[in-house]
């Protein structure tokens, strides 16, 4: 395993992404600790077994680490062929994206503590992964922006809301130069205490607040490149996923399909088709 970490990480690889990449080979090998010997059939029917318990994202996650792992054996020789490379593509549908409710938000933040408080806001208003928010240090915030450091260890520019600006601020007052959310024992908090806290305080996951920055940002710019920059993503696609049409929107778009003009009653079907206007037929009922 070190040396296919040293692999993902010589390759420009994150260590976050390499860390995650080596912790699912070492799943593969509670179920089958002969890594090398392992067969297409083996890798199909280990995520087969898993399409219940796992979602579809997770699923595909897996394949791609899989993928990556037996390339790297087969092109350094460690096996003679590479049992990944017939694996399928794993199929994610489309869903439509938990957002958190803004009065919700803005309730929990009446009475959480100052450095909930910027977890929150983090998220809410910069559009930070859980990751990002964990690991956000003072010098990260270079006058009202902050450098963030995304998957693949790719940095962005995100502008400070003055919201936030005024949160971050008073931590910085508070706790000096450091993490913004420093640990008991030195570094940053755990990813999952972090987490904890801003569903326990907001009753909510920290990725639906991403979520619903992303669809505010969109709706008061209708610029996707513009949100696709804010959220780090490498794809539009991937932002598209991220945003949430409203139900009103919806209902305006189910008004439209209203008939222009609508019959008032039977007796507007003799004016529609008197002699003279009625139309063919073949035009009154084509589909």
């Amino acid at each position: 395993m070190k040396e296919y970490s040293n692999h993902l990480l010589s390759a420009g690889r994150g260590t976050s992404t390499a860390a995650m990449y080596v912790g699912r080979i070492r799943l593969l090998a509670r179920t089958h600790p002969s890594l090398l010997d392992v067969t297409t059939v083996d890798l199909e029917e280990y995520l087969a077994d898993r399409r219940t318990s796992l979602a579809a994202e997770s699923r595909k996650a897996l394949r791609s680490a899989f993928r990556s792992f037996y390339g790297w054996a087969h092109a350094t020789g460690r096996i003679s062929t590479n049992p990944a490379a017939a694996l399928r593509s794993v199929r994610v549908p489309a869903t439509v994206p938990r957002i958190a409710k803004d009065d919700v938000v803005q309730l929990a933040l009446l009475t959480a503590p100052v450095d909930e408080q910027a977890m929150i806001l983090l998220g809410r208003l910069a559009c930070l992964r859980l990751s990002e928010i964990t690991h956000l240090h003072t010098k990260h915030r270079e006058g009202d922006t902050l450098r963030v450091t995304g998957k693949g260890e790719k940095q962005r520019l995100v502008p400070i809301n003055d919201h936030l600006m005024g949160v971050l601020l008073t931590l910085e007052r508070q706790q000096g130069v450091g993490y913004y959310f420093p640990g008991r024992y030195g570094g940053a908090q755990h990813v999952s205490t972090i987490g904890r806290k801003i569903t326990t305080r907001t009753g909510t996951n920290p990725h639906s607040l991403r979520h619903a920055g992303a669809t505010a940002a969109y709706r008061s710019t209708n610029d996707l490149r513009a949100v696709q920059l804010l959220l780090g993503h490498s794809s539009l696609a991937t932002t598209q996923r991220y945003l949430h049409v409203g139900m009103d929107a919806v209902r305006r778009a189910a008004e439209g399909t209203a008939f222009v003009s609508a019959i008032a009653n039977p007796h507007d079907v003799d004016r529609i088709f008197r002699p003279g206007n009625e139309p063919s037929y073949d035009g009154r009922f084509a589909a």
